[in-house]
């Protein structure tokens, strides 16, 4: 009978153990997958914000307009044009 109960005893705590460990690995688990998805949702952001910015930098536009103040660019005279005929 006394031995019954220990083993009884003995199972019981072996049990206790390896659910109070399950339950900490989950919680665990279950934080880094919140982290993720927060990580996630940051990289989403950047991710519109850079579209926005890519868009607004390839406007026609804004390309004519950096060419001429920055590389100094402009539209050819009609003296300096040349028409190739095949």
């Amino acid at each position: 009978m006394l031995i019954t109960v220990f083993v009884a005893a003995v199972c019981l705590t072996a049990v206790s153990i390896g659910l109070v460990s399950q339950v900490y690995d989950f919680r665990k688990d279950f934080s880094y997958l919140q982290k993720l998805k927060k990580t996630e949702t940051n990289y989403e952001v950047v991710w519109g914000q850079l579209l926005l910015e890519q868009s607004a930098l390839t406007q026609p536009s804004r390309l004519e307009q950096s060419a001429v103040k920055d590389l100094n660019m402009r539209a050819p005279t009609p003296n300096e044009m040349v028409i190739v005929k095949p």
